[in-house]
């Protein structure tokens, strides 16, 4: 706070945000000087949809609900509205590429039709593309690939390529290039899972020909994702690495960690400790266990009688252990979650992920110069990935001046608040003088704002601020400033 000489309560009020106010501009030695502190609310319900979190929406690659756009749109809009942040695509590559150089992107109506649902309900992609044909109608390796490669057979019946065959690694990474160059796009992804071999691509279970090669195809992919993404987040899955990967991986290239199997008996505490060790880091993204139509009774022993009280763990757990993203999943879990446990959907609204607002706003003009002093907090139990390094620092807090026409004419940004620091009870402050003597006579709006300072990138960050007055995109309104 600055340390004003007078404070002279006003019975005023710049926006239905500010809690108190307060101006003085009659200071003693005679100099025409204002200074007010402006206090804002936390909104803690809100989905503010900002870029990196949210509860997902998933696609999988299997039955005609997750591939018909109109029946899956139809069925998910009340929760890619309300509820949710992301559309995850789990797709099968052969999905993705059905010959050499043939992609869903270009040429398949249904997978454009999907993506084009989902940015018009205000969702950020996600993706996963696996390789493995366990458990799958068909195979998940395009059929060109299975032709030249060397392979063996998984459930049900269907081939699959080792990952350390050259054949495989040539095609693999070439089409890893190409999905790049389509969706390495941090104005409309969040992550891409970086790897995708194993079961279901959750990295498991995987067969080499020759096991002394897989560190050199484990690196060649992982590479090859890191190359094609790099403006975006790259995901692996925890616990499936040895010491040399997770090096190579966490350390070396600065990928996030993913955890399928949320509230299980394969995730026991002394795995979760581990995996939130990342925070904050890294963000988390987690993913529960369960899902499908079987009695959530029939697992484990009965430990659960209903759904709604396993969702109430995998929330609880997905909190405890700061997770960004948390899955909906597809349409029969989406309405299954907003039917019985509708509470727990709003929880991880409220609790996941981050919530960032300024605490309060002091401001002093004195002369040429407009001073402003802003403390910030996060009140969620993730993080703003700015230190992610695909991300580059670019989320910035910054503070301006707007014309009547809302156009910013003076700004500075803050290197006092780092956002990515914002974690658990952390306050920051910054102070920042806004040079305002050249400027022409008259009113302006005082506004602030964590905003992204690269082009052509992922959005503004909606700030958690009840009631918020905005002056234009997610500028706060913070007061009127009068320059003689």
């Amino acid at each position: 706070m600055f340390l004003f000489p007078v404070i002279l309560a006003l019975s005023s009020s710049f926006a239905t945000a500010c809690s108190s106010i307060a101006e003085d501009d009659t200071l003693p030695d005679g100099n025409n000087e204002v200074s007010a502190t402006v206090t804002f609310s936390p909104d803690t319900e809100s989905n503010l949809k900002n870029p990196y979190m949210g509860w997902t929406l998933y696609s999988e690659t299997e039955g005609a609900i997750n591939t018909n756009p109109t029946l899956y749109w139809t069925m998910q809009d009340e929760a890619a509205r309300n509820y949710a942040g992301v559309y995850y695509m789990r797709w099968r590559w052969s999905d993705l590429e059905t010959g050499e150089g043939q992609y869903a992107w270009d040429n398949d109506p249904d997978f454009k039709g999907l993506i084009q649902g989902a940015l018009d309900r205000g969702l950020r992609l996600a993706f996963r593309i696996y390789v493995n044909g366990r458990d799958c109608s068909g195979p998940a390796t395009p059929q060109y690939v299975l032709d030249g490669a060397e392979t063996y057979v998984v459930e049900p019946g269907h081939a699959t390529p080792y990952p350390d065959d050259e054949f495989f690694l040539e095609k693999y990474t070439k089409f890893i290039e190409a999905f790049g160059r389509e969706f390495n796009d941090p104005s409309k992804v969040d992550y891409v899972d970086s790897y995708g071999l194993g079961w279901w691509g959750e990295e498991h279970n995987i067969q080499w020909k020759d096991a002394s090669k897989k560190h050199e195809a484990h690196d060649r992919i992982v590479r090859a994702y890191e190359k094609a993404f790099d403006k975006v987040i790259n995901v692996v899955n925890f616990g499936n690495r040895d010491a040399y990967e997770e090096n190579i991986v966490y350390n070396e290239l600065g990928f996030t960690p993913r955890r399928d199997g949320y509230a299980s008996e394969w995730f026991p505490e002394s795995q979760q400790n581990e995996f939130a060790a990342y925070f904050p880091e890294t963000p988390l993204v987690a993913e529960a266990c369960y899902w499908k139509s079987a009695p959530i009774s029939s697992y484990e022993n009965g430990r659960w009688q209903t759904w709604s009280d396993y969702y109430h763990d995998v929330v609880d757990l997905a909190v405890k252990t700061h997770a960004n993203w948390l899955d909906l999943r597809t349409p029969v879990e989406t309405e299954r979650y907003l039917e019985e446990a509708l509470d727990e959907v709003k929880k991880f609204i409220s609790d996941g992920g981050y919530r960032i607002y300024p605490v309060e706003v002091a401001y002093l003009v004195s002369g040429d110069e407009l001073e402003v002093e802003h403390t910030w907090t996060n009140i969620a139990s993730g993080v703003l990935p700015n230190n992610n390094v695909h991300l580059r620092y670019k989320y910035k807090v910054s503070v301006a001046l707007f014309d009547s026409d809302n156009n910013i004419v003076a700004q500075e940004f803050s290197d006092d608040v780092e956002v990515s620091r914002l974690v658990g009870d952390t306050e920051l402050t910054g102070k920042d003088t806004i040079g305002i003597g050249s400027l022409p006579s008259g009113g302006y709006s005082l506004g602030i704002a964590i905003v992204n300072t690269l082009e052509n990138d992922s959005k503004d960050i909606r700030l958690a601020v009840k009631d918020a007055e905005l002056i234009t995109g997610e500028w706060l309104h913070v007061a009127d400033i009068t320059v003689d």
